[in-house]
């Protein structure tokens, strides 16, 4: 099985060796171009299969609650905290996205999959700043992402480096 197939496979089919793959692919990718790359991805993601994705339970998955929860409460934190920063206000927030709470370290899978359902169908840009936080971890990217994404992410970065080799840039 390949790199790409066990990613595919979600963070739990991972091996050690994977971890130094990604770093040399994807991860020494400058932070701007991977968060673009990421931006770009996700917008290309329909919303309702990343509703599928993301979703606790659906599919027998749960890519959020499969996170150790001090990285569920650092990724809820970095969405949050983009979304401040973009000028978005926490009623905003906690309306749009059905939330009780918008403490990252109470927040439940469920509030994260909402979180980030509503953050990919309305503020879109966030996940490239988001993303480029967790650029040299794949799992943590695998669980906000999906696998679409995260393919097609690594995907316009394989593809802008061999177009700036073949320029000999």
């Amino acid at each position: 099985m390949s790199f790409f197939d066990r990613l595919a496979g979600g963070p739990g089919n991972l091996q050690q060796g994977d971890y130094q793959d990604w770093n040399q692919m994807v991860g020494s990718a400058p932070p701007d171009q991977f968060g673009r790359a990421a931006y770009g991805a996700i917008r290309q993601v329909d919303p309702q299969e990343y509703y599928q994705h993301t979703e606790p339970g659906f599919g027998g998955t749960d890519p959020f609650g499969a996170l150790a929860p001090q990285q569920r409460g650092g990724l809820a934190q970095s969405l949050l905290g983009t979304l401040f920063n973009r000028g978005v206000d926490q009623q905003q927030i906690m309306q749009g996205a059905g939330l009780g709470t918008l403490d990252p370290n109470r927040m439940s899978p469920q509030d994260l999959a909402a979180l980030s359902q509503w953050t990919q169908q309305n503020h879109p840009q966030a996940f490239g700043y988001t993303a480029t936080q967790y650029q040299q971890q794949p799992d943590v990217l695998h669980s906000l992402l999906g696998n679409k994404a995260l393919m097609l992410t690594a995907a316009a970065l394989g593809a802008k480096y061999l177009s700036e080799r073949s320029r000999g840039g």
